[in-house]
């Protein structure tokens, strides 16, 4: 079956000198890698709801639980490059214009996903929670967007740290002082009111850079899309980090599980009086 690609994974693996068709191990560390971001995400998710049905109350603690919340963001983006490294070696045997082909699709479901995110946010905030803050621009635009943009940029390998980092750094140091042209915001440019009127918000500066920084790094450990260093097998706890942090499967997690949550918050609240919207 020599040349031919499986629609699997990105972290599928294929073996050196072989046909270019991947195998069915699993580079067990960057799911497992995943798997802790998800759970940071989740930690994250659960608190926030608990103040939004002031079961909880929000105190100067809260900033440190959201920033479990941004580093498993970063991880999720950087493992994302990475992917895009290890997909372009599972393609071996197919065109250039295929795998920029396949990357473009993958691209613009996530676009596709984060534009329905942004339709039920505004009609959950509207209808529900009579708010005007829905998602305009939230993590799956940002992805999608930002791996249109890498693809012209993977030729240049390593040298995407460099260029990730000073990405980061203009989002950083430069555009938060910078608020007009506010429809700029997919940038990082906006009003100082903006984010009274936003969720989830991930602008392209500094968040393309992370991808970026994903993308030199998988060509640093995974040089041609295979695992540049040696590893032992994972005990149970790795293997079942790994579970959690399989590519689809955390993409069904981030798409139900804040409605889950509200949905259980929701019911909890009206049957024990605990909490109130």
């Amino acid at each position: 079956m020599g040349g031919e690609i499986l629609e699997n994974d990105d972290s599928l693996r294929v073996m050196p000198g072989g046909s270019g068709a991947p195998q069915s191990e699993r580079y067990w560390e960057v799911d497992a890698v995943r798997g802790i971001a998800i759970l940071g995400m989740l930690f994250y998710h659960l608190l926030a709801c608990l103040v939004m049905f002031h079961i909880i109350t929000e105190d100067p603690r809260f900033l440190a639980y959201y920033n479990t919340y941004m580093f498993g963001s970063g991880i999720f983006v950087l493992i994302a490059g990475m992917a895009m490294i290890l997909r372009h070696e599972r393609m071996r045997g197919k065109t250039t214009k295929e795998y920029y082909g396949a990357l473009v699709v993958k691209a613009l479901f996530l676009l596709a996903l984060g534009f329905c995110i942004t339709i039920a946010s505004w009609i959950g905030a509207s209808v529900f929670l009579g708010s005007e803050a829905f998602i305009k621009f939230g993590f799956l635009h940002m992805l999608g967007v930002s791996m249109l943009l890498a693809i012209p940029l993977l030729r240049y390998g390593k040298w995407n740290i460099i260029i990730g980092m000073m990405i980061i750094a203009v989002g950083a140091f430069i555009f938060p002082y910078i608020n007009d042209p506010s429809w700029l915001y997919p940038l990082g440019i906006h009003a100082e009111d903006f984010m009274q009127y936003t969720q989830d918000y991930f602008p392209l500066f500094p968040w393309f850079g992370v991808l970026l920084l994903g993308v030199g790094l998988g060509n640093v450990f995974y040089p041609h899309g295979r695992r540049g260093f040696s590893l032992r097998e994972p005990g149970p706890v790795g293997t079942g980090l790994a579970k959690l942090g399989n590519g689809m499967v955390t993409l069904f997690i981030y798409l139900v599980h804040v409605p889950v949550i509200f949905v259980i918050l929701w019911i909890f609240s009206s049957l024990t009086g605990i909490g109130y919207l």
